[in-house]
């Protein structure tokens, strides 16, 4: 397990530190969920729809997959 202290400013923000944010792929606008449970609070990615693609993994090429869903779509087969 990896942890790392931070501090939150006046309005409640703290930075996420880098290295972190490189590994879970953060950036502007990257959404996140926060959960809370009894008295942990936990700091998840919120999935793209490229993740759900597998884009990240060099399997799976957008453009076909998306052809791929306009033609079960077409066959309402989805």
């Amino acid at each position: 397990m990896s942890e790392e202290t931070v501090t939150v400013n006046k309005k409640g923000q703290f930075t996420i530190p880098a290295r972190f944010r490189k590994q879970f792929r953060i950036q502007e606008g990257t959404k996140l969920l926060v959960t809370q449970d009894e008295y942990v609070m936990t700091v998840r990615r919120v999935p793209e729809f490229d993740d759900l693609l597998g884009m990240h993994s060099g399997k799976i090429d957008r453009k076909e997959i998306l052809e791929e869903l306009d033609q079960m779509r077409k066959q309402d087969r989805y």
